[in-house]
């Protein structure tokens, strides 16, 4: 999918931040199966041609693309060529493409890109949203347009063999759903389909649940193509367990898509203007770890995130210069901070700290809990970049 983004510049105190205000979706490629080569690789090959022939029918270039996220989800995610694949797209896509990957992300994604966030704030009501894929089912919950809990289980249209026979696909689909009303009710489930943290009992049921990712099509309706997956035969299974569910059920409109609108609309935050760079961008791939919190030793980048409050006062900035540069050798640093102090940062700890090696100072940023953060190029003539905020959870590490 393709958009354009309008940013405006805050004006409250102001501030330097800029926000996204506008997004015109400017095309949308045709659903495909991913392409596998020999077992569990992704052909790379096809794969490259199709997203080549999706560029052209949205009469754009490569080098047209400023910003945007590769997301990797599910099955595809296990495949053991998951890593190169989302650096050879992230390299390929544009000035700055990140790569996204990681149950928890996908889950608040959906919600958000599915519409149930923004619905669950405009009616002050608790949403449970489920995103049910081909190898995975991902589900949050929506406290008045605020994600309080996520998680994931191992089921999805593809994620057990199905044969040719219909009884057989059928007592497979209804084991699945089984799956997915007890993740749905917070209750255990086999412990090799438990991705994530089993959802915490909520004292309310929620007012609603919504449906999206590629199995909602068949429960809406809108889709009644045989995949060779048990897509369908799973819609009809979590159809007949409504009576199941501790809420009415609602298929969004974008169900298959829920995920990467998610991605464009609340993936990439923007920097303010007035920041401080000295390190090669773009940046990929960089921890974070909030200022005093776990130890950051170690070798390689690393972003720290720095709360503030108050006036940009010198003695307080030259404070937090001090603690910034005893915290950690690690290069290139990045310091992201949520107020909007990075330029005079920057300042203090070149020189009057002596700051040797790559350092990046980036205001307005509000970075939570996920893991990970990509810092692209400055886009003109803002000067502001790009900061994806993600989470990684590639096969074989933790």
């Amino acid at each position: 999918m393709f958009a354009r983004l309008r940013l405006q510049r805050l004006a409250d105190s102001l501030s330097s931040r800029y926000v996204v205000v506008e997004r015109e979706i400017l095309h949308r490629s045709p659903i495909v199966l991913t392409p596998y080569a020999v077992g569990e690789l992704i052909d790379a090959a096809a794969l490259e041609t199709a997203i080549a022939g999706w560029f052209s029918s949205a009469g754009l270039a490569r080098a047209d693309v400023d910003t945007g996220a590769v997301i990797l989800t599910g099955h595809a995610l296990a495949t053991r060529n998951a890593r190169q694949l989302a650096n050879l797209f992230a390299d390929k896509g544009g000035a700055f493409v990140c790569a996204t990957a990681g149950h928890a992300l996908e889950a608040a994604l959906a919600a958000h890109g599915s519409g149930s966030v923004a619905r669950s704030r405009r009616e002050h009501t608790t949403i449970l949203h489920v995103d049910v894929g081909g190898g995975t089912t991902k589900i949050a919950r929506i406290d008045d347009g605020v994600i309080v809990a996520t998680t994931a289980v191992g089921v999805g249209a593809r994620s057990r063999a199905a044969g040719r026979d219909p009884a057989e696909r059928k007592r497979i689909a209804d084991e699945l759903a089984e799956v997915i009303v007890a993740a749905t009710r917070g209750a255990t489930v086999p412990v090799d389909l438990q991705l994530l943290e089993v959802l915490p009992r909520a004292a309310a049921s929620p007012e609603r649940i919504t449906f999206s990712g590629g199995v909602s099509e068949y429960l809406a309706g809108r889709e009644r193509s045989d995949y060779g997956d048990l897509g369908r035969e799973l819609a009809d299974a979590i159809e007949a367990r409504r009576g199941e569910f501790q809420a009415p059920l609602e298929v969004v409109a974008d169900g298959i898509r829920a995920t990467v609108i998610g991605a464009s609309q609340f993936a990439v935050q923007v920097s303010g203007s007035t920041i401080g760079i000295g390190a090669r961008l773009p940046l990929r791939n960089i921890p974070v770890v909030p200022l005093g919190g776990a130890a950051v030793q170690g070798s390689g980048p690393i972003a720290l995130a720095v709360k503030w409050q108050g006036e940009p006062e010198y003695a307080r900035i030259r404070a937090l210069a001090e603690r910034i540069a005893a915290a950690t050798d690690r290069r290139p640093l990045i310091v992201a901070i949520d107020g909007d102090i990075a330029a005079t940062l920057a300042t203090v700890l070149r020189e009057e700290m002596h700051f040797e090696g790559d350092l990046l100072t980036l205001d307005g940023l509000e970075l939570g809990d996920l893991d990970y953060i990509d810092v692209g190029e400055p886009i003109p003539p803002s000067g502001v970049v790009p900061v994806v905020v993600k989470s990684l959870v590639f096969l074989g590490e933790s």
